[in-house]
């Protein structure tokens, strides 16, 4: 509500942290009765977007009001996620990482980026010089829906952070979250969303420990030439320690960019510190992301979210929902996902001192060229769709897309979560033995023609979603 009512009272106060959002001069500013405002302004923002994200939806509803419940529930974007999983980054496999060691080079050595295909695109760079530039430029990026690369943001001290001992000191005594993996990919997953009761092998093993800690094995793994992988992944919410650091950081850049764009506020942060070679198979996040490379060097190829069915999804039942599996697009499958040849990647090496915007839905994989690169997410959530002036004449793709994952979702809670692989394979059949009585496909038909899609469209956009996703082993595709 406060982002949203340009005649709120100047000062507004969101809780009992004592902070408060103000307009001066048309710009957004953040105040807090205490010096270090930075540690208490992220908690602020936990309590408000929650808020303004409901009467959001709650606007949206009765915009639509008379139009089909149905319709609204297809276009909705899903709950953001909490974006577990970004960091990390690898096209060679550790076997390969280990190999370069063996064969004489330093421990801490470099990896170099991957080659791409010649019709991928790197990703847009800009320089930093001002705020009020760099709205300019991200006001119509972000309309657009495409990813930037922005340098010299100084959103974060990089030359303290230039040191691990830094982020040990910053963090003290506190146990963190450290992923560990056989090989150098770190899959996401979340067990409490293998609504499908899949048999799921745990590709990853999560553990707690101490930053010097990690550190020092992290060391000695790569010098010893050991199989396996680490990576460090911690929430920042609720580090009170690092209070005097959240005050050194760019808070007016984040917020004033994110205000701009019409976003929620940067709600959640995430700190990554991951080992060389290691990366995080193809994913997308629910929400925008502004992600700063604190340390070492960091490679990212991207894909829009509207290339959903190329990038061949688990089921929105499965624990690895919202991750490709095609895995890799360096080393991808192409007999098992032959449709991932028809994308077409961004890319981009990012270096301490470089924020890049990733938009909403945009899937990405990345790879730490250097040991213990470090990064920090910014997360904020995505306005929901306009349907104030109606239902349009024409959906765009992004629409489209999140159409696929609603109807899927849809089918999956209608006709039970387990058994969502053989509904998607008896809708399926349905399509290609031409059964229009099946009630689900005649179900489904009835949910597309209110987006308004022509029913000569409909069965190749309904087969696209199936095709290489159900009716087969996701086991083989869990690491990525």
């Amino acid at each position: 509500l406060l982002l949203a009512a340009p005649r709120q009272p100047a000062r507004q106060p969101l809780g009992r942290l004592g902070c408060a959002l103000t307009r001066a001069e048309g710009h957004l500013t953040v105040a807090t009765t205490t010096s270090s405002w930075a540690a208490r302004s992220v908690g602020c923002w936990v309590l408000v977007v929650p808020v303004v994200a409901t009467m959001a939806l709650a606007a949206a509803a009765a915009a639509t009001q008379g139009q089909s419940a149905a319709l609204a529930a297809l276009l909705q974007a899903s709950a953001p996620s909490d974006g577990s999983g970004l960091g990390g980054g690898g096209a060679c496999d550790a076997q390969g990482d280990v190999c370069a060691s063996v064969a004489g080079e330093a421990w801490d050595a470099g990896l170099q980026p991957s080659t791409w295909p010649e019709h991928y695109k790197a990703i847009r760079r800009v320089k930093f010089t001002t705020i009020d530039k760099l709205l300019e430029i991200m006001r119509p990026q972000s309309e657009e829906g495409m990813p930037l690369i922005v340098e010299g943001t100084k959103i974060m001290n990089v030359e303290n952070w230039s040191n691990p001992s830094h982020t040990a000191g910053l963090l003290k005594d506190r146990a963190v979250l450290v992923k560990r993996s056989q090989s150098n990919k770190f899959r996401y997953f979340d067990l409490k969303k293998n609504a499908g009761k899949y048999e799921f092998r745990q590709p990853v093993q999560e553990t707690q420990q101490k930053v010097d800690a990690f550190v020092e094995e992290a060391e000695n793994m790569l010098r010893e030439g050991r199989p396996g992988r680490m990576y460090l992944q911690e929430t920042l919410s609720g580090h009170s320690e690092m209070a005097e650091e959240f005050a050194t950081w760019g808070w007016e850049t984040l917020i004033r960019t994110s205000h701009a764009c019409g976003w929620g506020l940067p709600d959640s942060n995430e700190l990554f510190v991951g080992m060389r070679g290691v990366e995080t198979p193809l994913h997308f996040d629910e929400r925008e992301n502004l992600f700063f490379q604190v340390r070492g060097l960091k490679e990212i190829a991207v894909f829009p979210f509207t290339d959903y069915t190329r990038l061949y999804p688990f089921p929105t039942s499965h624990p690895c929902d919202r991750q490709s599996m095609v895995g890799s697009p360096v080393t991808p499958n192409l007999e098992a996902f032959p449709r991932f040849q028809e994308a077409v990647g961004h890319y981009g090496t990012l270096k301490a001192g470089d924020l890049l915007y990733l938009p909403y839905g945009w899937w990405h994989w990345l790879r730490n060229l250097d040991h213990l690169a470090i990064s920090v997410s910014f997360w904020s959530t995505t306005p929901p769709s306009d349907l104030s002036k109606g239902i349009p004449d024409v959906f765009s793709e992004h629409m489209l897309t999140r159409v696929r994952r609603n109807l899927e979702s849809l089918i999956a809670t209608q006709h039970g979560p387990e058994n969502h692989n053989q509904s998607m394979l008896k809708l399926r059949d349905a399509i290609l033995n031409k059964e229009e009585q099946d009630p689900v496909l005649q179900q489904v038909r009835s949910l597309l023609a209110a987006v308004k899609m022509l029913p000569e469209n409909q069965d190749g956009f309904l087969l696209q979603q199936i095709e290489g996703r159900f009716g087969i082993d996701w086991n083989e595709h869990v690491e990525g």
